[in-house]
């Protein structure tokens, strides 16, 4: 199975990204489907199913109290010179960059490790060969595309297809509020 951890987007602000979307030029541009708009926490890859349990096991470990994400900004993976990714950021991404720690933390004794350091981004498109899109990451640099609150995250499975991949839900991991006094 191909696996990854994630923090799902909620409807009302899919409802705003796809309107960018729709603004990237339609050719040499894969968009993201709305249904896989989500922030990678952490990729796993290609997982035996054995191992699903002790994933599951080891990402109930996580304490975060939930937080508010706020969708701003739009930049590119590697450079605006040699696009690959289109993405959106986050304002103030100190909460998602610690979520991202822990599961990576709780995750590392199972033999994962991230093959970069966690970069806090929302890929809405993928680029097939070079596009010039200064115009749109001047004109959405300082953009607010949404809020949400963050109250959960997700262990989820990857299916890629002639068509683009299929993310599935594996589990769903609530963050809860600390009630120790």
């Amino acid at each position: 199975m191909r696996l990854f951890v994630a923090v799902n987007v909620p409807e009302d602000v899919k409802e705003n990204i796809v309107k960018i979307i729709q603004e990237l030029p339609k050719d040499r541009i894969r968009p993201v489907s709305r249904g896989n708009l989500h922030y990678t926490l952490e990729f796993l890859g290609e997982v035996d199913e054995d191992k699903v349990n002790r994933i599951i096991d080891a990402l109930e470990k996580v304490t975060q109290e939930p937080f508010d994400i706020v969708v701003k900004g739009i930049g590119v993976f590697p450079s605006p010179n040699y696009i690959r990714v289109i993405w959106l950021g986050v304002e103030r991404s100190e909460d998602i960059t610690s979520l991202a720690h822990k599961v990576e933390n709780v995750l590392r004794p199972l033999g994962f490790k991230p093959d970069r350091p966690f970069s806090p981004h929302l890929t809405i498109a993928r680029v097939k060969s070079k596009v010039n899109i200064t115009d749109l990451l001047e004109k959405y640099s300082e953009t607010v595309f949404g809020r949400f609150t963050v109250d959960s995250f997700s262990l989820m499975q990857s299916t890629l297809t002639r068509n683009g991949p299929i993310y599935r839900e594996v589990r769903n991991f609530p963050l809860l509020k600390d009630t120790r006094l």
